[in-house]
Parts: C-alpha cells; structure tokens; sequence
C-alpha cells in the first residue's frame, strides 16, 4: 500500500500555473478572473496542500493514496471542466460578489472566494 502521493506536487504546479493566468490582470478590474484564480487556489490548497500533511485525511475521503493520485490526474485532463465549474459558481453569485468587493480592488476576491468554493463545491469529472 502506498502511503505517499506520486502527483500531489505535480497537481500543485499545474493548477498554480494556471491560477497565476487568471491572476495576470487582476489589477485591472477583471473581478471574474480574479473569482476563478483565487478559487483555483482555494481549492489547490484544500485537496492538496493540507492534506499532504494530513495522509489519514486522504484514506478517509479516497481511501488509499492510488485513487487519490487518479483523481489528482483526472483533474489534471480536464481543467476546462473545472474551471467552468468555477465560472458557474461565479454567475450564479455575480451580484454578491460585486457586492462584497465593494470598491476595493479585485484581488480581494482572495478574502472571501473559498466561502463560495466550500458552499458549491468542486466536482472532478470521473
């Protein structure tokens, strides 16, 4: 039985980079780039980061360390489903995440974007 991930880290580098694209233009006012980036990384550092350092955590939701590394990869073929995923999260709560941001800059997003990830959840396509 493994009792390590063979992808976690991979996982990570793949979904940072493309978070960071999202991130690029933040400063611009683009809060709907700003929403989906700040989830990516939400999300990332909920499935991934945290529960390297929690491997009882991965056997009580995946149940050995082979299937959590199978989803890890099934996230990594279908990043377009995810992020879809993440722009419906976005439209159907567009109001109140305008509302909010209030005046501040899109990169507060990061602030309060996990409160709409752990309310709708992310689902990884099978």
């Amino acid at each position: 039985m493994k009792t390590k991930s063979l992808h976690a880290k991979t996982h990570q580098v793949f979904w940072e980079a493309i978070a960071s694209k999202y991130l690029e233009d933040v400063e611009h006012g683009h809060i709907k780039d700003a929403f989906i980036g700040y989830v990516i990384l939400d999300w990332v550092n909920d499935i991934n980061t945290e529960l390297i350092n929690q491997p009882e955590e991965i056997l009580n939701i995946w149940y050995s360390f082979e299937q959590y590394d199978k989803w890890l990869l099934r996230s990594m073929l279908n990043p377009e489903r995810i992020i879809k995923q993440i722009e419906i999260i976005y439209y159907e709560n567009q109001k109140e995440i305008i509302e909010a941001l209030g005046n501040d800059d899109p990169s507060y997003v990061n602030d309060f974007s996990v409160d709409f990830y752990l309310n709708n959840g992310i689902d990884v396509p099978a």
